[in-house]
């Protein structure tokens, strides 16, 4: 699915058993973009960049839960690009086979290592685009919201009439309480890309809470 916002497109891939959103950003005057959760099914991902004539700069982390990451080693060797994440999430980069193997019953190569550690206030610029990251712990403790003035990649915080677990051993649902409320202070009108699931507005969402 494609979404356009002005010059911004977004390529959504719902990849792997768990339909976790990969997102492929760019601007449609440079062709310069960012691979965001690169899910699973590393060689589809790296065929659709070529496909679109994608100049890809870095690949992106919300969170590193194994879900969100299976495809980061193939498409890494493909494109030689920075891996941006919140240093939290690196005990989860590190355990990807154990935790492949643990919920899915899968093997699966090491993740490569993130060249690159973000926080609040950090930002990324691709093209003519530049986006704020937003620490949004709860889910996991490098959860992070990557935005711009019109939309927002929630990875796995906020999701269309639902929020992320917090019920797993590292999660917290206090720091996730205080994200959701960071979120809702933005602008309203902010289209929400989830990491699962299809779009939805923080007004729709802030509605609920």
């Amino acid at each position: 699915m494609q979404y356009q916002h002005g010059d911004l497109n977004i390529e959504t891939l719902s990849l792997g058993e768990l339909n976790t959103n990969c997102y492929l950003v760019w601007d449609s005057e440079t062709q310069e973009a960012m691979i965001i959760d690169p899910a699973d099914e590393g060689s589809f991902i790296s065929e659709k960049i070529l496909e679109l004539k994608l100049k890809p700069k870095y690949i992106v982390l919300t969170h590193a839960h194994f879900d969100h990451i299976l495809g980061l080693l193939e498409v890494k060797l493909n494109f030689d690009i920075p891996i941006l994440m919140h240093e939290a999430d690196n005990f989860l980069l590190e355990s990807l086979p154990e935790r492949a193997q643990h919920w899915l019953k899968r093997n699966t190569l090491p993740a490569p290592a993130a060249e690159q550690f973000i926080n609040e206030p950090d930002q990324i610029a691709f093209g003519n685009f530049e986006f704020k990251i937003l620490n949004t712990p709860g889910h996991t403790p490098g959860s992070i919201c990557i935005y711009n003035q019109e939309i927002i990649f929630s990875g796995d915080t906020l999701f269309k009439n639902a929020i992320g677990r917090t019920d797993l051993s590292y999660s917290n649902p206090q720091a996730m309480r205080n994200s959701l409320q960071k979120i809702f202070e933005l602008n309203k009108n902010l289209v929400i890309y989830p990491g699962h699931g299809e779009p939805t507005t923080i007004q729709t969402e802030k509605q609920d809470y």
